[in-house]
């Protein structure tokens, strides 16, 4: 087993994956009632109450993201490969089999020019 992941990677892991959404909903519940603050006091005439909910949510909105994303990272990069392989297979073996007449070509000049250096006569 590869040394790279920390003997706690899996505890942060799922602590990423919990955490970020719960974070994120809280933080999307806090920008709701900012937002739904500011536009009712245009109705009303008044001041907004709760608008600094704006400002909170805003933040843990951010940072739940974040950790969502960093919690999903290894099983979206691991997918994004799959996805990826074969078509650069794919396209690693098109060029291959474009350039070999190139390659044999650049090949025979190289070992005439060798040859040619040498004094040789062939």
């Amino acid at each position: 087993m590869s040394q790279l992941p920390s003997p706690r990677h899996g505890a942060v892991r799922s602590f990423l994956r919990i955490g970020g959404p719960l974070i994120a909903v809280t933080g999307l519940g806090f920008l709701s009632v900012g937002v739904v603050s500011f536009f009712s006091a245009f109705q009303s005439g008044g001041m907004p109450a709760y608008f600094w909910c704006s400002f909170v949510g805003m933040p843990l909105l951010f940072v739940g993201g974040v950790m969502t994303q960093l919690g999903y990272l290894g099983s979206i990069t691991r997918y994004v490969a799959a996805e990826q392989t074969p078509v650069a297979i794919d396209a690693v073996n098109d060029v291959v089999e474009g350039t070999k007449g190139s390659v044999k070509t650049l090949a025979k000049a190289v070992t005439e020019g060798i040859h040619e250096a040498r004094g040789e006569k062939r």
